[in-house]
């Protein structure tokens, strides 16, 4: 038997962190992880997928429907805001952390919802032509030495 637990943490698209942190395994509790705590609300996360070029991720996150997530999501769609989401192994009997399985992280593209469930549409952050982020051109000074033709040989 294994069991898992998802932390989420949303920032603003400048990297400043927001008071919203959600767990999904301590029902009623909040939890401390890398330092912040984490206020339980019941949610799936679906994990990232890739299309067949490698060049787009998405994931979604699946919330109960209630107007304070309404005008989270909301505002962190229409502000591009970052979903840091931490994926862990739990202890099947005490639900402690064991270890920790991913991090991944995500721009909040969207949302749909109807009356009973609220869908949290993710994306890479680093897919440029589709979300338009991040606003950044690789540079020498960021990366090192660029290549200056798309040819490569191998010795």
């Amino acid at each position: 038997m294994i069991a898992i637990g998802t932390y989420v943490l949303l920032k603003q698209a400048d990297g400043i962190i927001t008071p919203y942190r959600f767990q999904n395994f301590h029902a009623g509790e909040s939890r401390m992880f890398q330092g912040l705590p984490y206020l339980f609300a019941g949610f799936g996360f679906s994990g990232g997928t890739l299309d067949l070029q490698g060049a787009n991720i998405s994931a979604s996150m699946v919330f109960a429907v209630n107007e304070l997530d309404l005008n989270v999501f909301k505002q962190a769609a229409d502000e591009r805001w970052i979903a840091q989401i931490n994926t862990v192994w739990l202890d099947p009997e005490t639900l402690d952390e064991t270890d920790n399985y991913s991090s991944e992280v995500y721009q909040i593209t969207g949302f749909e919802h109807d009356s009973s469930r609220l869908q949290v549409r993710l994306s890479s952050p680093l897919d440029a032509v589709a979300a338009d982020t991040p606003r950044r051109t690789l540079t020498q000074s960021l990366v090192g030495a660029l290549p200056s033709t798309g040819n490569i040989s191998l010795n």
